[in-house]
C-alpha cells in the first residue's frame, strides 16, 4: 500500500502547474482571465468546468481552489483506507481548528456574518462539530456550546469562559495547535515505528520552529513587544530551535537581526533569498523544497500524502497571489516575486 500511495502522489504532483503556466497566468487580465486559463489545464479543468468565468468573483475562486485540494486529500485517504482516528486524518483536524479560530476572529470583530460568508460548506460532513451552528455563534460561550462534544472544548473552556471579546484569541490558536501536535504524535505512535514515526514527527517540529522564529521576528521588529509577551505566542514544541535559544536571542540587542540570522543558519542555509518583510515567502520556499525532496525519495505512504498536500497548498497560495494581483491590476513582475516554484 505504501508503494501504491507514493506512486499515486508522485503522479498527481506530475500534473502541477509549470513555470510556463505561471508565466501565462501572470499576464492574464482580471480574475476572469485567470479562471479561463485554469479551465484549460489538466489539473484544474474539472474543478472549473461548470464555472462562468465572467461572473465568478475572487472569493469564489479561492473557495474552489481550497475545495479542490481538500477533495484530492479525501480521495487519497479513501485509497489508503484511512479512518477518522488515523494519522492520515490530520488535515481534518487542521481544518477544524482553522474554522474555530476563524469563527472566534469574526466574533471578536463583531462581524459574525463574515464567517458565514466564507464558511467552506463542503466540509460539513467531515467535521466533528456542526459547521452551521458554528456560523451562527455570536459569542465565545456559543462557540463552546458548538464544540462541547469534542476535545476542543477542554482546550478552549479555560481560555474562553468569562472572557471578553478580544481576550485570549492568540492564546486559543496556540493552545489548539499544541493540542493538534499532541494528537498527531499519539496517532503516529499508534500506527508507526522507528524511522517512519520519527520522520513524521519531525515534520511538525520543523513547522513549529519556523513559525516560532517568524512570530518572534514580527513581534519584535514591527511591534517591539517584550520577551515575556512574545513567549506567550510561541508553540511549545520545537526541533532545532529550543526555548532557551529563543529566550537568549530575545534578551539581546538587535534581536530581530539575530532572529533572521538564526533562520538562515538553521533552515535556509543561504540557499533561499528573502526580504525580511516577506518572511512567509521564504518559509514557503523552504517547505516547497523540503516537500519535493520528501515526495521524490520517501517510501512512507503518510509522508507522501503529507508532502503532496504541502505542495498543493504552495500551488494554491501561488494562485491566490495571482488572483489577488489580477483583481487589483498589479504588474506581473511585482507578483512573480511572491510566487514559490
Amino acid at each position: 500500500m505504501a508503494d501504491a500511495i507514493t506512486a499515486k502522489a508522485r503522479a498527481i504532483y506530475g500534473k502541477r502547474l509549470t513555470k510556463e503556466d505561471y508565466n501565462n497566468l501572470l499576464h492574464k487580465r482580471g480574475v476572469s482571465g485567470v479562471v479561463a486559463y485554469l479551465k484549460t489545464t489538466e489539473k484544474y479543468r474539472a474543478a472549473f468546468a461548470n464555472v462562468n468565468e465572467t461572473q465568478i468573483h475572487r472569493g469564489q475562486v479561492e473557495q474552489l481552489l481550497a475545495k479542490e485540494v481538500f477533495e484530492l486529500y479525501i480521495k487519497l485517504c479513501r485509497f489508503m483506507s484511512a479512518n477518522k482516528n488515523s494519522f492520515s486524518s490530520y488535515m481534518i483536524k487542521e481544518l477544524e481548528i482553522k474554522q474555530i479560530v476563524s469563527a472566534l476572529t469574526y466574533i471578536n470583530a463583531d462581524y459574525r456574518e463574515g464567517y458565514l460568508r466564507e464558511m467552506p460548506a463542503y466540509l460539513m460532513e467531515y467535521l466533528s462539530f456542526d459547521l452551521m451552528k458554528l456560523s451562527r455563534a455570536g459569542s465565545y460561550e456559543e462557540v463552546l456550546e458548538v464544540v462541547a462534544d469534542t476535545p476542543y472544548y477542554k482546550v478552549l473552556k479555560p481560555l474562553l469562559s468569562g472572557a471578553k471579546k478580544g481576550d485570549g484569541l492568540e492564546e486559543c490558536a496556540v493552545a489548539l495547535y499544541s493540542y493538534f501536535i499532541k494528537w498527531a504524535f499519539k496517532a503516529i505512535d499508534r500506527e508507526y515505528k522507528g524511522e517512519e514515526a520519527k520522520s513524521l514527527k519531525e515534520i511538525f517540529l520543523r513547522q513549529s520552529d519556523l513559525s516560532n522564529i517568524v512570530i518572534c521576528y514580527r513581534k519584535r521588529s514591527l511591534f517591539n513587544e517584550d520577551k515575556e509577551q512574545i513567549k506567550k505566542s510561541l508553540y511549545e514544541h520545537y526541533y532545532r530551535v529550543t526555548p532557551a535559544v529563543i529566550d537568549d536571542i530575545l534578551s539581546q540587542p538587535e534581536s530581530d537581526k539575530k532572529l533572521l540570522a538564526l533562520l538562515n543558519k538553521v533552515y535556509l542555509k543561504n540557499k533561499i533569498e528573502y526580504d525580511p518583510m516577506f518572511l512567509e515567502i521564504a518559509v514557503r520556499r523552504y517547505n516547497n523544497s523540503f516537500f519535493k525532496r520528501q515526495l521524490n525519495f520517501t517510501s512512507n505512504g503518510p509522508m507522501a500524502l503529507y508532502s503532496l498536500m504541502g505542495l498543493c497548498q504552495v500551488e494554491r497560495s501561488n494562485l491566490q497571489k495571482i488572483i489577488e494581483s489580477a483583481r487589483y491590476d498589479r504588474s506581473p513582475e511585482e507578483t512573480e516575486k511572491l510566487l514559490v516554484y
